[in-house]
């Protein structure tokens, strides 16, 4: 019944070392997405049968958040979280939500119906050698344009630098990288995405790390008492001066109808302090308004006038947390992501 996944190995060990799993072995049935493969568990009592979701990146709590929407479409299946490090307040925001997992060092919670609970945290990594340099925002942004636009990989190297905004060296180098990994590759007649799933892991970890704070202008508060009144002067001031559009709640809403929340996020190409003049905003930390610049010229690309491509809208809704975030997110992927 097992199958040999010598990159999950680590997480069997952990779970073979409880003290109540006797057996656990995977099995490559073709369950749904998020979910890749099947764990099996057997204690002295009985044999449980759990889906796997296996993250191979940072874990954060958006990308938690985006596991977690996925997930709930399946509300009557038990499943476990595989990732390479799990500390100690992502574990307890996965026990909130009743989640199992396990990371590779045994940090864990498992509970298997009433027979059995075990919940292990605290344990630290350590130290792993580098394996050459890491992926920077340049990098990120090729990885959100060709999710984005997935016929981008069929297309000369300087179309992909353009729709990401980076040099085509940095775009050749990370499509290269991609390959290298088994991320993408050919198809039947054309290059494409390969690991869909893997590629949107580390794009969201990689938004909320490293590309959102090299994007972010600033937060802004004006003079608006509410988020109509505010986009209706981004509206009458910004108009077609230069290229911008919503973004989280603010798209959300245009996407769905169902959640737009306090925030409104704004993202424009070239924001100048003259700009926030005209709007009579001033900064303030815990302001409404928050501006950011675009991941390349793709993400203008959205799928109703003045909102940003659909995955951006997904990534800030999940940045931003939150149950009703979260729930709109997900209907934003099903409604409109092909991942």
């Amino acid at each position: 019944m097992g199958i040999l996944e010598p990159e999950l190995t680590p997480y069997l060990e952990q779970l073979r070392g409880l003290p109540f799993v006797t057996e656990a072995e995977l099995t490559h049935r073709p369950p749904a997405p998020p979910f890749e493969t099947v764990l099996h568990l057997r204690t002295q009592r009985r044999l449980h049968e759990l889906l796997v979701v296996v993250t191979r990146t940072h874990l954060t709590r958006p990308l938690v958040d985006g596991i977690l929407g996925q997930a709930a479409q399946f509300p009557d299946r038990p499943w476990i979280l595989f990732a390479p490090h799990i500390g100690r307040p992502l574990g307890q925001y996965l026990a909130t939500h009743e989640v199992n997992y396990v990371d590779e060092i045994g940090n864990c919670r498992l509970q298997l119906e009433q027979d059995h609970i075990a919940w292990i945290e605290g344990r630290r990594p350590t130290a792993r050698k580098q394996r050459g340099r890491g992926v920077g925002k340049a990098g990120y942004q090729v990885m959100f344009a060709i999710l984005a636009q997935p016929d981008l990989l069929d297309e000369p190297v300087r179309a992909i630098a353009q729709a990401a905004g980076v040099s085509k060296n940095t775009a050749a180098t990370t499509v290269a990288r991609l390959t290298e990994e088994g991320l993408v590759g050919r198809g039947r007649t054309r290059r494409q995405v390969l690991a869909r799933q893997t590629i949107l892991d580390r794009w969201l970890t990689g938004y909320a790390n490293t590309v959102r704070p090299r994007l972010l202008v600033g937060t802004f508060r004006t003079r608006d008492t509410d988020p109509e009144a505010l986009e209706n002067r981004i509206q009458t001031v910004l108009h077609d001066a230069k290229p911008w559009a919503w973004g989280g709640g603010a798209a959300a809403m245009r996407l769905t109808g169902f959640y737009r929340g306090p925030e409104t996020v704004l993202h424009a190409a070239a924001w100048q302090k003259e700009d926030a003049i005209r709007l009579q905003a001033v900064r303030a930390d815990d302001g409404p308004l928050i501006v950011l610049g675009v991941p390349g010229e793709v993400a203008f690309r959205g799928a109703v006038p003045r909102t940003v491509h659909p995955l951006l809208v997904y990534t800030e809704l999940l940045t931003a947390g939150g149950e009703r975030a979260s729930e709109t997110a997900e209907e934003i992927r099903s409604k409109y992501l092909q991942i």
